[in-house]
């Protein structure tokens, strides 16, 4: 892939090193190409995408449920990096785009760490009268929700079987 790297220091003093793409777009110098690949051609067709971010050395996801769905889109300025654009909206969040561990079309899984795992999901049912299902991650509670069905499509959408939230 030809790309040029150049190292941007913010006025906080922040440094973050880059991969700028013939076609402009700004990556963070760790994003995988597989990666870059996957969010350029999204990028370029306009269609949904779902991603997961999480520790990109051991897979594991950080089990993010907003700002993950939209389309691929791109900042102005003189560092343009890839952002995330809901439905309605014309601008969004700029991507984490060096801690993606997956990423999904609404049909197919586009690309996935090798090691992509959530932690172990359960549900148990708590005391509350209103949310009286609960979802747990690693023993730790996660989410509440007034009907166990809702609490399996959560689950099924941190496993990344469901494309958006219930």
């Amino acid at each position: 892939m030809n790309y040029t790297t150049f190292t941007h220091i913010y006025e906080n003093g922040h440094a973050v090193r880059y991969r700028r793409m013939p076609y402009g777009t700004c990556y963070h110098a760790e994003t995988l190409e597989k990666v870059i690949i996957v969010l350029e051609r999204y990028r370029l067709n306009q269609r949904k995408v779902r991603l997961y971010y999480g520790d990109t050395q051991t897979g594991k996801s950080w089990l993010d449920e907003h700002d993950v769905v939209g389309r691929i889109g791109r900042s102005t300025g003189p560092i343009k990096v890839p952002l995330l654009v809901t439905v309605d909206d014309i601008g969004g969040p700029a991507l984490l785009d060096h801690c993606i561990i997956r990423i999904d079309s609404p049909r197919q899984v586009l690309y996935q760490h090798e090691r992509f795992h959530v932690g172990e999901l359960t549900i148990k049912q708590g005391k509350s009268k209103s949310l009286s299902w609960q979802v747990f991650v690693d023993m730790g509670l996660q989410a509440r929700f007034a009907t166990r069905k809702e609490a399996e499509q959560y689950i099924r959408f941190l496993q990344g079987q469901r494309f958006s939230k219930p």
